[in-house]
């Protein structure tokens, strides 16, 4: 049900909710930048999902305005709230496309930044004829450290290896995974296999290629 107080918008706050509407097309890539970042926050989120809890909001409040045009007491209002809602989906939209961008071109960096790590592995399979048991094996002799992720709000490799890395990941003989920061109660997952055998589907649902990793989208 949509407050009394925001079906009751005066003309004098039609300006902040215009800037609001269109900060949208800048704010959602600049979130996305922003929580991928070495100093990025899951805090982030909070901000990103006001933009989608306004969309949804909008989309409610769309027939019920159209509904009060019929009035010619509510006529005034409805207007007003018509012309936020007309610019603030297309702002949405447009920067949802660009944060989808972003986000993208974020793990891309990452896939490009995880290299080294995932060469020692190989380094080391290749000389001891088996992946190493566990990531702190690999310092320091292929390594002076094990490497975070270089993004704060999911800054570790989670490394699976032996027979429960060939049963859970398509027989691959070890495995890389990153839990990426979302919203909510469910979660996307970020994978890389030594073979590149990545299925369409998989983990909870459907894989993108990234880089020589896949991000599973739930």
């Amino acid at each position: 049900m949509i407050p009394k107080r925001l079906m009751d918008m005066k003309s004098k706050d039609l300006i902040n909710h215009l800037l609001f509407a269109i900060s949208a097309i800048v704010v959602l890539p600049f979130a996305a930048w922003a929580l991928l970042a070495p100093y990025g926050s899951v805090f982030i989120l909070c901000v990103s999902m006001l933009y989608y809890f306004a969309f949804l909001a909008a989309l409610v409040m769309l027939p019920i305005m159209l509904v009060r045009l019929c009035w010619k007491q509510t006529r005034s209002r409805a207007l007003l709230w018509l012309l936020v809602i007309a610019v603030y989906v297309p702002c949405f939209l447009l920067g949802n496309a660009w944060e989808r961008r972003v986000w993208t071109a974020r793990w891309e960096a990452f896939s490009h930044r995880s290299q080294p790590l995932i060469a020692a592995i190989n380094d080391y399979e290749r000389q001891h004829g088996a992946p190493p048991e566990s990531l702190t094996v690999l310092v320091p002799d292929y390594l002076p450290a094990v490497p975070d992720t270089g993004m704060r709000a999911c800054s570790e490799f989670q490394y699976f290896t032996g027979e429960d890395a060939r049963q859970q990941y398509a027989g691959n003989p070890w495995a890389l995974q990153v839990l990426p920061p979302v919203f909510g109660v469910g979660f996307d997952l970020m994978l890389y296999f030594p073979k590149q055998d990545y299925p369409e589907n998989g983990y909870g649902g459907w894989l993108e290629r990234v880089g020589d990793w896949a991000y599973v989208h739930e």
